[in-house]
């Protein structure tokens, strides 16, 4: 028996040295892939997974409130306007993909007054813990003093700025996105492709690259005035792409993922708020090995070398 485990052992041994020189000799001859493997190893070392499992406490703490203000929101809306309420409706749906459809909305609109106060309170507290813990995670993943960003009102002042920077996007992006959908339709009835397969393929295709542009922008914002780089925001592009065009990848995965633990018996009452948690988390490690990826750029790193670096930039 026991040599049969040495074996086993041996093997395993030899498998993992080979695919340990496989990979330096592909990090060798793929500069994209050794930049791949920098950025994990970036994020590997400031405990990436851990500091995604922060934000997540603090996103969920935001989450509530947040929720509070949309429903307080789609309360007043609910007797005044049918469209706008279904634009708020599917801004639910795009950013809980999956989980949205649980949501009684008209017992919801019931609740609009203490609803609105509970959140404008919950959220003003709770979400700038949220941006603080993004703040720290990301000044940490570009090599940054977590804690150095400078005079704490000053600071507090900025995150509320990205607080509702953040909302104001996200209001935008599905406003943009769906006056988008609906233009393309109308412009697809004016050459008469409406209902034709190249129409609806790009009906299909509208809405994600509108939303696209809108996430890059909040990307590129969030990397730019939270890492504390000295790096010109063209050098930053490219990870504020990269992030976002994940983030529309994990949302069309996410909607079956989440949807299936939502309807999962094992979870019973709690399925929207495991389905939520894990939401959080995929899109926590997302931005931060994003970030990760955008740090350890050459023309970033060069731009943030010791020589160069400010350490009161936030």
């Amino acid at each position: 028996m026991a040599k049969v485990i040495d074996s086993m052992m041996a093997r395993y041994e030899a498998a993992r040295r080979g695919l340990v020189a496989l990979l330096r000799t592909r990090r060798a001859g793929w500069p994209w892939f050794d930049h791949l493997a920098r950025a994990w190893v970036r994020f590997e070392d400031k405990r990436g997974s851990q500091l995604a499992a922060a934000l997540t406490f603090y996103a969920f703490l935001s989450f509530f409130p947040l929720l509070a203000l949309a429903y307080a929101l789609l309360g007043y809306v609910v007797n005044i306007s049918e469209t706008t309420q279904e634009y708020l409706i599917k801004a639910m749906e795009d950013y809980l993909p999956g989980l949205a459809d649980k949501l009684d909305v008209q017992q919801i609109a019931q609740a609009r007054q203490g609803a609105g106060v509970i959140g404008l309170i919950g959220l003003a507290l709770a979400g700038l813990g949220w941006v603080a813990s993004l703040r720290a995670s990301i000044r940490d993943l570009w090599d940054q003093d977590p804690n150095g960003a400078g005079n704490y009102f000053l600071v507090k002042g900025r995150d509320l700025l990205i607080l509702l920077f953040l909302g104001l996007m996200l209001i935008c992006s599905v406003a943009a996105t769906t006056v988008t959908t609906s233009l393309t339709n109308q412009f697809l009835d004016l050459i008469g492709m409406s209902g034709s397969s190249g129409g609806a393929v790009l009906v299909v295709l509208a809405a994600p690259m509108v939303a696209l542009v809108f996430n890059t922008i909040i990307f590129l914002v969030l990397y730019t005035r939270l890492s504390g780089t000295n790096a010109h925001w063209r050098h930053v592009f490219k990870g504020a792409m990269l992030a976002a065009v994940g983030f529309e990848v994990l949302k069309t995965f996410a909607a079956l993922l989440l949807s299936r633990t939502a309807n999962n018996p094992v979870y019973a009452s709690f399925a929207v708020l495991i389905g939520v948690l894990i939401w959080m988390n995929l899109v926590s490690r997302l931005t931060f090995y994003a970030a990760a990826w955008t740090a350890t750029r050459s023309k970033v790193m060069t731009a943030d070398t010791p020589t160069h670096a400010d350490p009161d930039a936030a």
